[in-house]
């Protein structure tokens, strides 16, 4: 199994849309996809209706990191074929994070290793354990995608983030994961403040943006009042072309 990790410290990238449109395209494509919501704002557990089922249940990302069930005790099986979901609370930003070891996500994941094919974690935005879990869960064979808005903060979470992925594996002594950015709500023409974004991107990290784009569209927000990803709601749209084609890139990266 390898671990797709999407993650940005700055809100309104298009975080939980790129997680919910890769888990939808590459679960259509025959892949055994596991999405994990990591975010106690819960936008991709909302996409498939079972906030307050996972709630009832205990089968949450909570019992996930800090309980001792594992993956096959609390993935939902969803109606898309291919894919199951673990659900996130609210609760999930009340919980002690000084008792959450870092590797328990990846522990976990290794433990269902031969149940799915690829993992998606929809991160936290918060710069804490919660995304140093899905940071080290990526390390080994998988990926952080780093989506980011072409606006005068592009380098504020961008930044961040990527000195994350460094900092928990040195101080653990373990592979740091791979990380690409994202350019998402990319118009049809760029404005200059759009323009100098794309600059400072390609001046700071050249080499590790991925070629495909996500383009601003209406289609988007519309499927998502439907709590549809754009690649199942509109998949002849232009931003589902584009996350067709970044799953592509993915795939390609992981090898």
């Amino acid at each position: 199994m390898r671990t797709i990790a999407i993650s940005n410290y700055k809100g309104g990238v298009g975080k939980t849309t790129t997680a919910v449109n890769l888990a939808s395209i590459f679960a259509a494509s025959g892949k055994r996809v596991l999405l994990i919501d990591l975010d106690p704002q819960a936008s991709a557990t909302d996409y498939y209706g079972l906030y307050e089922l996972g709630k009832a249940e205990g089968r949450t990302s909570v019992e996930l990191l800090y309980g001792s069930a594992g993956v096959r005790e609390l993935a939902f099986e969803t109606e898309a074929e291919n894919l199951s979901v673990i659900p996130s609370v609210i609760e999930l930003i009340d919980q002690n994070e000084l008792l959450l070891r870092e590797q328990r996500l990846k522990f976990a994941l290794d433990d269902a290793a031969d149940d799915y094919d690829l993992a998606i974690i929809d991160c936290s935005p918060v710069l804490k354990r919660l995304a140093f879990n899905a940071y080290l869960a990526a390390a080994e064979g998988g990926i952080v995608v780093i989506p980011v808005k072409l606006d005068s903060t592009v380098m504020r979470g961008t930044a961040l983030t990527v000195e994350a992925t460094k900092s928990i594996t040195e101080a653990l002594r373990l592979p740091r994961p791979r990380f690409k950015i994202l350019r998402t709500f990319v118009p049809g023409r760029m404005t200059k403040a759009e323009r100098t974004g794309a600059e400072v991107l390609d001046r700071f990290f050249p080499n590790a943006q991925f070629s495909s784009v996500v383009h601003a569209s209406t289609k988007v927000s519309e499927g998502s009042w439907e709590w549809m990803p754009v690649a199942s709601f509109e998949p002849g749209s232009r931003p589902a072309k584009d996350y067709a084609a970044l799953a592509e890139e993915v795939l390609h990266e992981l090898g």
